[in-house]
């Protein structure tokens, strides 16, 4: 039997299973590179959404604040305006006024809720109701400020005493302005503030969103830096049950003055950014894969046929070729659109993204295109395209400005390629036109750049040279070439050791050598002889570049002289301050130092029998002494504060009770003078304060007293004080003065406050005085964060007004605060008090006037006494004695009331009360003191008081030692 072979030859048997396994192999291939594709797709198209929500989150953070400025701006600018007599004037102003307020709604609606403007005497509130009406209504100003919510913005104007006060809806203003930004369906737009997460929904911020707690830590954290940030982590969101893998992008932002920081969160679903892609390319792989069976099946059922198939291949290539060609032409430029024309120049197609870049519709513009050239470029693309067929040529490029939809020029690139047939008839063109305005713009600025540094460089006078790493001159700028030191012609390419002198070439190579060395820039001083004379020149060196050092050279010749005056002008004033300040010491001692003695004595005399007129003459004694006392007193004081020197030395104390033992103070005045003196608390006046108390009772005292001194025989003074809180716990403490004296001239009120200035400079004057006063008082208050107003009409009397700061002390606040006033002994309570209080006493005094007086004053309070008439031989009686009390002079032969002290703690430690006894009066002598040991100063003159109550207060403490002991 014979069998017949139906098998196909083994060449073909062979070329068949080649072609199987090569089938594989593409499909393995092609599934391999599509899953590549897909990855690098899909993490193009993250990076995409991450830099477009970053985009967006920051264009939304940014508008936001800028909208808040504004708001803030208009604020500012509304309150910097105000009057505080506005409701006091005509209609039309009232009107005026109401209408900015109205505007400043209408600016921003939907931030603002309310309007309060806080006048001196009222309030006014503005809103609108539910019916869009607007509203205004009046409250009391003391209601309106404890009413202040939490979402306001607080401005004031002190020195107009107005104020406005604007309630704020965040909740509203960050709806308004989210709105504006689509995110794709599962896009979420949030705000970060204070660490809590609100989202948008149903048109209010609501709680319910929620990240990973690491990604919400790391989100914190940036916001506090200002820095902002991108994440992948979950997101819930409760209010819709939604719970997905997110990229999440953040921009922070303030809103000044509020204290909190936020930060616009915006959120979309990472799986649904892939997903398109995912099912777009899982079909295309599929569609390939089927496709390429279908060729491989046709391959095995038309192999006969296989040179008709090859040559349909071949022209389907060529196809392809042509087609990827194109393709490649498009993806060449990015931002455009594409466009066909044919050999009459019409438009017969153009892509869709025309009207993205230009605003116009594809159909307008192919119809219209060229009216939307601008005409200077018109006759260019005309000509460029006629040349280029007329020279056959493949393609050109050339930049044209096209009018947009709004009117505006935008600079586009044009790209055509051009098309002949095989005859070299033109057929038409195919082209794409790109967006490269943001190019242009920088490419504009930076051609704006260079002509301002050359501007600037042309207008500087400095020698500026630029070389390369070894030194050689590659550029110079010298506009003053009679700066130089030698010529610059043929300087290029030289080293500077070829071109500058040889004492100069060696320094400035060092400094030139460590500016490549270190890369920081270097400085050098040097001084040459050019032909204008000796000159003194400072020298900069720093990199440009890796390649080039820049050097900047200047003439600071005039700068060194001024330099040098000024330091000695500097050291002579210095020296004549110093010299100032201890002559004013010295004046302060040796003139109080016999005061001492004058005024100490009057006190004992009064003790003494005298008839009327010895009462009346000790009486002007006492007046002259103690006027001359004030005189010298304001003398230091407005020197410390012209110096500078003077310093506020806060402490807390019972704010009402301290200014009424003020107020005691004039009591005899007052009563001489018949004068109706009243003064009254508002309810805001704290009941303890911080604050400089005696600056303060001083500042009162010149005031008051000037007050007293200028109203006369029956007239009327009031004084007014009242407190505005302005934060936590600062207060703005407010005083006016008012009295119906005899007034002060217009023209002179400006005056008043120049130092040693007074109305009656005659030798016929009623008032006496020094003219420091109000000049000190105005001085201090502004030390102390105020300023002194004066009003005054001639006839009608005067106000004085200030305002200083301070802080509230309450009594919760568990503060140890001194509130005792101290006793003293008035009449006849000290005599012969050493009955109730013994004491061991040592006096340390070298004056004779002193030692007389003090020797008086002990025998009256029935002390005996050990007297040591220097530091040393106090101290030595220290060791041989017991003493409960040490009245220690500062200034004594041999050795000083400080050096004795010291000394004396040394060894005895706190044992022993030491009161300092001087004519110093500054406060830095005092504080010394205190430093150094003493337990209390005393200024001369003495006063019995201030020494009886310290020789009590001694013997208690003794005794209350004695008994624990």
């Amino acid at each position: 039997m014979i069998r017949k072979d139906y098998s196909l030859p083994k060449s073909e048997t062979g070329l068949y299973r080649i072609l199987v396994v090569l089938g594989i192999f593409v499909v393995f291939l092609i599934t391999f590179l599509g899953l590549a594709f897909f990855q690098v797709l899909s993490d193009n198209q993250i990076n995409s959404s991450k830099f477009t929500l970053n985009k967006q989150a920051e264009l939304a953070s940014k508008q936001i604040e800028k909208r808040f400025t504004a708001f803030y701006d208009d604020m500012s600018f509304f309150v910097r305006n105000l009057e505080p007599d506005t409701y006091d004037n005509n209609e039309s102003e009232i009107l005026a006024f109401e209408k900015r307020a109205r505007r400043i709604f209408n600016n921003h609606r939907d931030l603002l809720d309310t309007i309060k403007v806080i006048f001196p005497n009222k309030a006014v509130i503005f809103h609108f109701d539910n019916r869009n009406n607007f509203i205004n209504t009046f409250l009391d100003k003391e209601q309106l400020m404890k009413e202040m919510g939490q979402n306001e913005v607080f401005l004031d104007y002190p020195s107009k005493n107005v104020a406005i006060s604007a309630t704020v809806n965040l909740e509203r203003f960050f709806i308004d302005e989210l709105t504006n930004y689509y995110l794709g369906i599962s896009g979420e737009k949030l705000i970060y503030c204070d660490g809590k997460l609100r989202g948008t929904h149903d048109q209010k911020l609501k709680k319910g969103f929620f990240l990973d707690q690491e990604v919400l830590d790391q989100i914190s954290a940036q916001v506090e830096e200002g820095l902002k940030g991108d994440f992948n982590g979950k997101f819930v969101n409760e209010n819709e049950d939604l719970e997905f893998e997110a990229l999440v992008q953040h921009y922070p932002f303030s809103l000044f003055p509020l204290k909190s920081k936020f930060t616009t969160v915006f959120v979309v679903d990472r799986n649904v950014v892939t997903t398109g892609i995912f099912s777009t390319y899982f079909y295309l792989i599929l569609a390939l894969l089927i496709l390429l069976a279908l060729v491989i099946l046709i391959l095995f059922k038309s192999i006969k046929n296989s040179q008709v198939t090859n040559e349909v291949l071949s022209k389907n290539a060529d196809e392809i070729s042509e087609l990827f060609r194109r393709q490649a032409l498009l993806l060449h430029e990015t931002n455009g659109f594409i466009y066909f024309q044919d050999s009459n120049g019409q438009m017969t197609s153009v892509g869709n993204e025309v009207k993205g870049i230009l605003g116009y519709e594809k159909e307008d513009f192919a119809l219209n295109f060229k009216k939307y050239i601008s005409k200077k470029d018109i006759a260019k693309l005309e000509k460029t395209i006629a040349n280029s067929v007329l020279n056959k040529s493949d393609s050109f490029s050339l930049e044209l400005d096209f009018k947009t939809k709004s009117g505006k020029l935008r600079r586009i690139k044009v790209f055509e390629r051009l098309e002949f047939d095989e005859r070299g008839n033109f057929l038409g063109n195919v082209g794409i036109c790109t967006d490269i305005q943001e190019k242009y713009e920088r490419e504009q600025e930076i051609v704006n750049s260079e002509n301002r540094l050359r501007a600037v460089l042309n207008s500087l006078p400095d020698l500026i040279f630029i070389y390369d790493n070894e030194g050689r001159y590659l550029d110079f700028h010298v506009k003053d070439k009679s700066l130089l030191v030698a010529p610059l012609e043929g300087a290029i390419g030289k080293k500077m050791t070829e071109i500058l002198p040889g004492k100069l070439a060696e320094p400035i190579q060092q400094v030139f050598n460590n500016t490549i060395k270190t890369g920081n820039m270097q400085t050098a001083e040097y001084e040459v002889d050019i032909p204008s004379g000796k000159r003194l020149f400072e020298a900069r060196f720093f990199r440009l570049d890796n390649d080039k050092v820049m050097s900047i050279a200047r003439d600071i010749t005039g700068q060194k002289l001024w330099e040098r005056g000024l330091m000695e002008a500097k050291k002579a004033a210095e020296q004549a301050n110093l010299a100032k300040s201890e002559f004013l010491a010295n004046m302060s001692h040796e003139i109080r130092t016999p005061m001492n003695g004058l005024l100490g004595i009057i006190p004992l005399l009064e003790t003494t029998t005298l008839d009327q007129r010895q009462k009346d003459y000790l009486q002007i004694i006492k007046d002259s002494g103690d006027s001359l006392l004030n005189i010298i007193k304001d003398i230091l004081d407005y020197s410390k504060i012209e110096s500078g020197e003077m310093t506020l030395y806060k402490s807390v104390f019972n704010f009402k009770n301290e200014i009424e033992k003020t107020f005691k103070i004039f009591s005899g005045l007052i009563k001489e003078k018949n004068l109706q003196f009243s003064y009254h608390f508002e309810n805001t006046a704290p009941e303890y304060v911080e604050l400089d108390k005696e600056k303060l009772r001083q500042i009162l005292i010149n005031i008051i007293g000037n007050a007293i001194k200028f109203t006369s025989d029956g007239g009327e003074i009031n004084v007014n004080v009242s407190a505005e809180s302005i934060f936590e716990k600062t207060v703005i403490i407010n005083f006016v003065v008012k009295d119906n004296g005899i007034g002060i001239p217009s023209d002179k009120i400006e005056m008043l406050t120049t130092p040693f200035f007074q109305l009656d400079s005659s030798s016929t004057k009623r008032h006496q005085g020094t003219g420091l006063g109000l000049a000190i008082s105005q001085k201090i208050i502004e030390l102390m964060g105020g300023q002194l107003s004066i009003k005054s009409e001639l006839g009608e009397g005067s106000e004085f007004s200030f305002g200083i700061f301070g802080k509230i002390w309450y009594k919760e606040d568990n503060l140890q605060i001194n509130i005792k006033d101290e006793e003293e002994f008035e009449g006849l309570a000290w005599k012969n008090m050493a009955k109730d209080f013994p004491l061991r006493i040592l006096l340390a005094e070298d004056n004779s006037t002193n030692l007389l007086f003090m020797d008086m004053l002990m025998v009256q309070l029935g002390y005996g006494y050990d007297v040591a008439r220097n530091g040393s031989e106090a101290v030595r009686m220290v060791k041989e004695s017991d003493y409960d009390l040490i009245l220690m002079d500062i200034q004594m032969p041999v050795m000083n009331g400080l050096e004795a002290t010291k000394v004396i703690r040394k060894s005895k430690g706190k044992e022993i009360t030491i009161v300092g006894l001087s004519a110093n009066a500054f406060q830095e002598d005092v504080d010394q003191a205190m430093e150094i040991g003493m337990d209390s100063y005393i200024t001369k003159p003495l006063k019995i008081n201030e020494i009886t109550s310290i020789i009590r207060s001694c013997s208690e403490r003794t005794h209350i030692k004695k008994e624990v002991n």
